[in-house]
């Protein structure tokens, strides 16, 4: 695998845009909007000599819906997958 470029907090700043828009896209896929009640996505971002990606996402269904709290997991991960083609196709030297 190749090192990651230095990166920037412009840089740090769209990745973590794209890991948190990935991640709500992803839910949003899976579930109507009108079954969410609260959808919060927080991403940290660590960068020394490697990228540390810390994501939770808190996502709350109306009560009439089916729980599946399993998507915000899968949703986690599907965005931890599309970061890697990101970084793979963009900050990879």
């Amino acid at each position: 695998m190749n090192k990651l470029k230095n990166l920037s907090q412009e840089d740090l700043n769209q990745i973590s845009d794209f890991i948190s828009s990935t991640a709500q896209n992803y839910i949003l896929q899976q579930v109507s909007g009108k079954e969410i009640t609260d959808l919060d996505i927080q991403v940290e971002l660590s960068y020394k000599e490697e990228l540390e990606v810390d994501v939770t996402v808190d996502l709350l269904m109306d009560d009439l819906s089916i729980d599946r709290p399993e998507i915000a997991t899968e949703a986690i991960d599907y965005a931890l997958d599309q970061l890697e083609i990101l970084l793979d196709e963009n900050y990879r030297t």
